[in-house]
């Protein structure tokens, strides 16, 4: 094996790793918005007001309406 190869090697091994990384920090990341997603609409089934929800889930109160309006859309 070649210098050249091994570097391309090596090359192809990081690409890969950080790829991964990078797809399970976006699975991750996609995990939590779900999950505040169906805390805020059972929050907002219980009547708290939109901005409390808001406020407990870390999300902006436009998201959160825009969450309950398509759970109403929904059912």
């Amino acid at each position: 094996m070649s210098i050249f190869e091994y570097n391309k090697e090596e090359e192809e091994q990081k690409l890969r790793k950080a790829e991964y990384e990078a797809g399970i920090e976006a699975g991750v990341a996609e995990g939590e918005l779900k999950k505040a997603r169906e805390t805020a609409l059972s929050l907002a089934e219980m009547g708290l007001p939109v901005d409390k929800i808001a406020e407990a889930v870390k999300i902006s109160r436009d998201k959160v309406e825009e969450w309950m309006k398509e759970s109403m859309s929904i059912v």
